[in-house]
């Protein structure tokens, strides 16, 4: 564990500059793409200070913090946004899982089924396609991250985090920087 800055010293930190137990990575041993670079910008008594680079396409691990977390994302150079995760709210982790294909398909089939010898069947037929396409074609754009983010997170004492993630044996709480 890297020793705490002090309080009362001015910070200005380079992450590239960090000495090897600043910085490291998360999520290595997880399935899927789950990689986060992170680094331990300020970290004392009464604030731990943490710069994460998220790679286009990882996603992070479910978690939450006993004191909450203010997050300021950067999502471009120019587009920040400040979040925060209230005492214990589970965010991050891999997004929501798609419906049902087999479910959506079923209902899909069925509403083909009960027109069947209407006038309007044909219009009903192409109505369905388009609509699997845009699906498609809205999911690919939503899950779509072009280049690298940053996001700044602050914890407040006592800096614990507890991962609750279907992707990790078992929940786990940590305390202090998240070494993974």
């Amino acid at each position: 564990m890297a020793s705490l800055d002090p309080i009362d010293t001015p910070v200005n930190a380079n992450p590239y500059t960090l000495p090897a137990d600043r910085h490291g990575w998360r999520g290595l041993s997880l399935p899927g793409h789950r990689r986060r670079k992170w680094y331990t910008l300020l970290h004392n008594d009464t604030v731990l200070v943490t710069a994460l680079l998220l790679i286009p396409g990882e996603a992070s691990v479910r978690h939450s913090h006993e004191t909450g977390e203010l997050s300021i994302q950067y999502d471009g150079v120019m587009k920040p946004r400040v979040l925060w995760h209230p005492p214990w709210e589970i965010h991050s982790g891999a997004p929501p899982s798609a419906p049902d294909e087999a479910a959506r398909q079923a209902a899909e089939n069925e509403a083909l089924r009960g027109a069947e010898g209407s006038p309007m069947v044909e219009l009903l037929e192409r109505l369905v396609i388009d609509n699997r396409d845009m699906r498609a074609k809205l999911d690919a754009i939503s899950q779509s991250q072009r280049e690298p983010r940053i996001i700044v997170d602050v914890l407040f004492p006592p800096f614990k985090t507890t991962i609750d993630d279907p992707d990790y044996p078992e929940q786990v709480t940590i305390a202090g920087q998240w070494y993974d």
